[in-house]
């Protein structure tokens, strides 16, 4: 469990410079553990608590529909049915616990569903003849960090739309050209992932969960001419050789790791000491 929450742990909260999380230690992570003491730091984010429309009324006690469809909102989640606390009516971390109580920077109460497009081809150089992937990754303009070029599903939105609109915006800046440009690129499709994401805004009552897709260009015939610019919540957008670890953004590693393993690739994470 102490393995899941390691980003969801970490201080200052996402996007501040002075909300720090109560320290939680390994042992204690899970709901599980009888922790009296416990006092999570409260904190939700001003532009959520403005009630935006991808955002929850602030008071938890008015969702009535937890662990399910709510008209065109899905509150279930991924990784099954949560618990929901009976005093508050604020859903529990099914992961444990993070140290931060309220919302944080999220706009559900439970689950927040996000879709990321894992578009992969072979790189042309490689020393040793290393069998390469190349991957599209984003620069965020929140963290700095490399991320997958995802995003948020939006209530009533299939997931893969979602994940083809994300590429879109972020990899593309919603050129107009864009959809056209990947329409046979996406029909190579494939689930890599769908579940727990142990992201850097979780909060005991708010939490991150993806569906991944891997679109693999086995040729390089379909992404030879995808013209890349950033757009939306990235500064920067380009391939990248996966022949070392880049430090990417939330759990976007082990999404990573996931597509490398399926295509037989070089697993340059079994080369870091070298």
């Amino acid at each position: 469990m102490a393995d899941v929450h390691v980003k969801a742990r970490m201080s200052p909260y996402s996007g501040t410079k002075d909300v720090q999380r109560a320290p939680v230690p390994n042992e204690k992570v899970p709901w599980n553990v009888e922790w009296a003491d416990y006092e999570p730091v409260e904190y939700t984010a001003e532009v959520v608590l403005k009630n935006p429309p991808w955002a929850d009324n602030p008071d938890a006690k008015k969702i009535s529909h937890y662990n399910e469809i709510d008209e065109k909102i899905d509150r279930r989640s991924l990784t099954g049915r949560y618990d929901v606390d009976k005093d508050t009516n604020r859903p529990k971390n099914p992961q444990g616990r993070t140290g931060l109580s309220g919302r944080g920077l999220l706009g559900r109460w439970g689950p927040n569903h996000a879709g990321d497009p894992v578009v992969t081809r072979w790189a042309k150089n490689n020393d040793n003849n290393k069998k390469v992937l190349e991957i599209i990754l984003i620069k965020r303009k929140d963290t700095g960090e490399l991320a997958l070029p995802g995003g948020m599903v939006d209530a009533g939105e299939h997931v893969s739309a979602a994940i083809k609109r994300e590429f879109i915006e972020e990899a593309m800046n919603s050129n107009e050209d864009g959809a056209k440009q990947i329409d046979e690129l996406f029909k190579t499709a494939v689930p890599i992932y769908q579940g727990y994401v142990d992201d850097p805004r979780n909060t005991d009552n708010s939490w991150m969960e993806t569906e991944a897709m891997n679109m693999h260009d086995e040729t390089g015939d379909l992404t030879k001419d995808l013209k890349l610019e950033a757009g939306d919540d990235a500064c920067k957008v380009k391939w990248l050789s996966l022949d070392r670890d880049h430090n990417l953004y939330a759990s976007h590693e082990k999404i990573i790791q996931a597509v490398v393993k399926k295509h037989g690739a070089f697993q340059y994470w079994q080369n870091k000491s070298s």
